[in-house]
Formats: C-alpha cells, sequence, structure tokens
C-alpha cells in the first residue's frame, strides 16, 4: 500500500487549470525550446498543448510563453520570467506536500500499525580511564548522564536506562525514567538487559551517556529517517568518522540479545554492512565521548564556544 499525492488548481468556475500535466509541459518547452516538441514527447496533440497553456494564462493573467514563428533561429517557444517563476513556486509547492502528505501517511496508517520506536540509553561504563563515575561529573552545572536524559525525552514509545550505577539509578528515579541497575561484567549484558525491556518495539536506538554534546536534533533526524528505511541499521557519522547514536530494526533484536561474551552492537553492523546507512551530523563534537577529564574539559569548552 502506498500513497499518491497530486497537486491541481482550479479556477473560480472549478475548472482544472494547472497540475502535472501542463508543469511537464513547460518543463518540456525549457528543455526544447518548443511547445511542439514538448507536446509530442508527451503523446500530446499540439493544438491541445496550446489550449491548456492559454487557459493558464488567462486564469494566472499573465504569459507563461513566448512564441517565435520562423525567423533565422527557426522559431520556437520560450518561457517568460513570470512563467519561469510559476513553474518553480509549483515545483516547490508540490514537493513539500508531497513530503508533508508522506508524513501524515507514516503517521496515520504506517506508525499505527507498528508498536514504534525504543531508546536503550548505555550508561554502564565503569570510567576507568576518568577515575571514578564520569556520568554524574558535572557538566555545565549538572551531572553529565542529564544531557542525553533530556535530550531524549518525548520522542520514543519506550525509553530505558540501563547502568551499573546507583547514583545515575537514583537520579533515574528521581527524573521517573525506568532504569536497569545491574552488576554484569560485559557490554553485551548491557545490551541485552536493553533489548528484553524494550519487548515489541519496531526500531531501537542505542545512545550513549557520555557524548554530552550530542543534541536532541540529532536524534530526531536519526529517528525520522529510520522510518524511511525500516530494514536498514542507521547510525551517526561525522564523514568517514562513524559513531553513535545507532538505530536497528527489528529483525536484528534477536541477535542483539544473543551477543558474544563482551560485543556489542557493532558486531552485528559487521555481520551486516550491506544495511549500514549513515546519518551525518553538523558538529563532529557530538560523537566525541569522554574518557578522561581532560576530554571533558574540551567538550565543555567547545559547548561554550558554538
Amino acid at each position: 500500500m502506498k500513497v499518491v499525492t497530486k497537486i491541481t488548481f482550479l479556477d473560480d468556475n472549478g475548472e482544472r487549470f494547472f497540475g502535472e500535466g501542463p508543469a511537464r509541459l513547460l518543463h518540456g518547452v525549457e528543455e526544447t525550446g518548443s511547445l511542439r516538441q514538448a507536446a509530442l514527447s508527451m503523446g500530446m496533440a499540439y493544438t491541445k498543448a496550446h489550449k491548456i497553456i492559454k487557459h493558464a494564462e488567462e486564469v494566472l493573467g499573465y504569459p507563461l510563453m513566448t512564441r517565435a514563428i520562423g525567423g533565422k533561429d527557426g522559431g520556437g517557444s520560450h518561457l517568460t520570467a513570470e512563467g519561469q517563476a510559476w513553474l518553480q513556486r509549483y515545483d516547490e509547492y508540490a514537493q513539500a506536500c508531497k513530503e508533508a502528505n508522506q508524513q501524515l501517511y507514516q503517521q496515520f496508517f504506517v506508525e499505527n500499525s507498528k508498536k514504534g520506536v525504543g531508546c536503550v540509553i548505555m550508561a554502564s561504563g565503569l570510567g576507568k580511564r576518568f577515575g571514578g563515575n564520569k556520568l554524574m561529573a558535572d557538566f555545565h552545572g549538572e551531572p553529565m548522564v542529564c544531557r542525553i536524559l533530556d535530550a531524549t525525552e518525548g520522542i520514543f514509545e519506550k525509553r530505558v536506562v540501563v547502568t551499573r550505577h546507583e547514583d545515575v539509578a537514583e537520579l533515574c528515579r528521581q527524573r521517573q525514567i525506568p532504569v536497569i541497575l545491574h552488576s554484569l561484567p560485559h557490554r553485551s549484558d548491557t545490551v541485552r538487559l536493553g533489548m528484553e525491556a524494550m519487548g515489541e518495539m519496531d526500531r531501537c536506538m542505542f545512545c550513549p551517556s557520555d557524548q554530552p554534546l550530542l543534541t536532541r536534533d540529532t536524534i530526531l533526524t536519526i529517528v525520522k529517517v529510520s522510518t524511511e528505511g525500516r530494514e536498514a541499521i542507521w547510525r551517526a557519522s561525522f564523514g568517514e568518522e562513524q559513531g553513535t547514536p545507532v538505530v536497528f530494526p527489528n529483525w536484528t533484536f534477536s541477535e542483539l540479545k544473543e551477543l558474544p561474551e563482551g560485543k556489542g552492537g557493532n558486531w552485528i553492523i559487521k555481520k551486516y554492512p550491506e544495511h549500514l546507512r549513515l546519518v551525518n551530523v553538523r558538529d563532529r563534537y557530538e560523537l566525541k565521548d569522554v574518557d578522561t577529564p581532560e576530554e571533558l574539559q574540551e567538550l565543555s569548552d567547545h559547548a561554550i564556544c558554538r
């Protein structure tokens, strides 16, 4: 099932005077310099094409084309400045309508038949290089982990934080965010626990908790493009540098729950490279994580500058 959007303009009497057909004619005139050739390419009689354009000109109140007969250049047809402007506005308007209608179609007919998008926030790092729990380190007046909690708020059908840290878990409880507190050793454990909490989702985003400059706009963009390609794995990138977050489709869920010991989502990405799609971020610092106090300071300084 699919939806088709067609844009048609009517005159005051309810009679059609412009739409996809006349637009194709005008584009043909632009390309060939001839209304006759444009009509021929559409399998239309010249007299009909002339009548269509003349009617549109009468309704609009200005000429769409200039016509030359014979002469040293052999005559032909060309769009007027008004015709070019009208055709550009029509094309842009029609495209905007199609995009808006596609979004509404997804909302009313596709999304309603799916279970939605879930989000697992990975917050189990031990912070050995940092010298303690980096997620509770101050970042512009609040614990760093609050950045991802704020950025993901209200976007997902279901969201869960998976952590080894009691203070992170308590912060999540205070904010009424579902949290799983565990003491298991491996990254694969964190992934599995998160996936088990998701239930039957259509897709699931894995978000880092130690990338404080990751923006809500980036998260929304990745979720949006993943709607348009539900079978793909969508990953944030900056140029050739790949990072997180990553959206996994539901056909990967069983393998995410049974990752080899110590492995994470990269194991799935490397196994199915043909399914990977990249979403470019505007600032490479969005992909930078914090492993040391020096890196925390660097990102904090960058946040002030941007």
